[in-house]
This record gives structure tokens, C-alpha cells and sequence, in this order.
């Protein structure tokens, strides 16, 4: 109930933890994630309030509504001179099995005004393993308009290579799961075979979940495209991401 009234008194925000090319160090784009401050200003963990509003059904319209804020967001980065800067959102189980879905993600790129390849849309395995046809013709669509997909969680769950073939990817992302010890002898062989795999079939491969330098220096030696972590930057607000971009693009 705290969530439904939160949510429509706009307690709810976007935050930005960006996304860079680990070669230069240039801000490519940014993952959106969900902040829920309640009313007394303390914060509710996304790991509590996510499974709420799946089992609530509320999922729905928090998805359409974070959709719509990253198009905002990426119209005001253009506005700034941003405009090579990609926001990248999750979507969950309950979304893909609303009907319009894709049209409304579809549209929210032409109500805003924005380039379709600059929103990305970031999908788990276990998204992928409920109901794996009714996914890909999903993500098929979705591509066909020229949003871009990614594939997070891989290696983590009951992936299947099959799949890997069928999906219309673009990014490959190494859970943080993999990243943790991969500095460590003997430690990377799972990290390095998904970096690997994705170079193979032609896909952007980004690590997640980087927190030190020797993280960072192997998977250099790997030839890994992209990264994300606190070793570069937390998550924050919109205000904040801009003053980022501003000292680092």
C-alpha cells in the first residue's frame, strides 16, 4: 500500500550509474535504477520493493513510467550536447507478458523525440527462461525499431547457448558474480569465456561490478569493451550524472 501511494506521489526516482568504453574511459551511457525515498527520506532497498510491486501487479505502470523517464533522460542529454550518451533499463517477467508492451516502449521513443538506439533494454535470464519464444519474438520487434537489447545475468542461472543464437543481442553483460575474484589465480575462467564468447558473436561485451584496479587491468587484457562499477562511479541522481558526463565527456 506504502509503495502504491508512494509511487503516485512521485517518490520514486531514477538513478544513473554510468557506463564506460574501458579503453578511454568515455561515458557511453548509464544503467537506470529505481530509488524509492519514502516520505521521511530514508530509502527502501530495490531488493524489497522490486518482488513487492511484481507480486502486486504495480510492476506495470512503474515500468512504463521508468521507459518514459529514461526518454526524458535522453532528450536532455541531447540538449546538452550529449547525444551519444545510451540509458539502458531492465524489464522484467510480468512487462513482456502484457500485450501492448512493445508498442508502448515503441512510442514512448516518438512521444520524446528520441534516436530508438539509444535506449536499451536490459533483460535477464530467468526473464528469458519463463517463456523463451514469446521473448524473442518480443525482443525481435523491439530490434526491428532499432532499440537495443542486453543480455545481464548470463552464466548465472539456467542459461542455455541455444538461446544465445536466437536472441537479436547487442551487449553481453558479465555479472558482478564473476567479476569479484576475477584478479584472482584461477578465479576468471568463467569472466573470460564469457568476454570470449561475446567478441565470437559480435556483441559489445560490458563487466559489471568493477571495484578495484586489477579488476579493471585484466579484463584490459581480455579485450573487454565496456564497464560499470563503483570503482568509477555509484549511482546517482539525474542532476548528478550530468555533472559526470560534464567532467568526464
Amino acid at each position: 500500500r506504502q509503495l502504491r501511494t508512494d509511487f503516485a506521489e512521485n517518490r520514486l526516482e531514477l538513478w544513473y550509474q554510468p557506463q564506460l568504453i574501458l579503453e578511454t574511459g568515455k561515458v557511453i551511457g548509464a544503467e537506470a535504477l529505481l530509488r524509492w525515498r519514502t516520505a521521511d527520506g530514508k530509502f527502501i532497498s530495490p531488493a524489497v520493493f522490486i518482488p513487492l510491486a511484481e507480486y502486486s501487479g504495480l510492476i506495470i505502470e512503474i515500468g512504463d513510467w521508468v521507459i518514459n523517464e529514461a526518454c526524458k533522460q535522453i532528450k536532455s542529454l541531447e540538449t546538452k550536447g550529449f547525444d551519444d550518451v545510451g540509458i539502458s533499463v531492465n524489464v522484467s517477467i510480468p512487462q513482456f507478458r502484457r500485450e501492448n508492451f512493445i508498442d508502448s516502449i515503441i512510442e514512448a521513443t516518438e512521444v520524446h523525440q528520441v534516436p530508438a538506439n539509444k535506449l536499451e533494454l536490459e533483460i535477464t535470464e530467468s526473464v528469458l527462461m519463463d517463456e523463451p519464444q514469446v521473448i524473442i519474438d518480443a525482443l525481435v520487434k523491439v530490434k526491428e525499431k532499432g532499440i537495443s537489447i542486453a543480455l545481464d545475468d548470463f552464466g548465472t542461472g539456467y542459461s542455455s547457448l541455444s538461446y544465445l543464437q536466437k536472441l537479436p543481442l547487442d551487449r553481453l553483460k558479465v555479472d558482478r558474480a564473476f567479476v569479484n575474484d576475477i584478479a584472482k589465480p584461477g578465479q576468471s575462467i568463467i569472466a573470460d569465456t564469457i568476454i570470449n564468447l561475446g567478441k565470437q558473436m559480435n556483441l559489445k561485451v560490458i563487466a559489471e561490478g568493477i571495484e578495484d584496479i586489477d579488476q579493471e587491468n585484466h579484463l584490459k587484457l581480455q579485450g573487454c569493451h565496456e564497464v560499470q562499477g563503483f570503482y568509477y562511479a555509484k549511482p546517482m541522481p539525474a542532476d548528478e550524472f550530468l555533472a559526470y558526463l560534464s567532467k568526464h565527456n
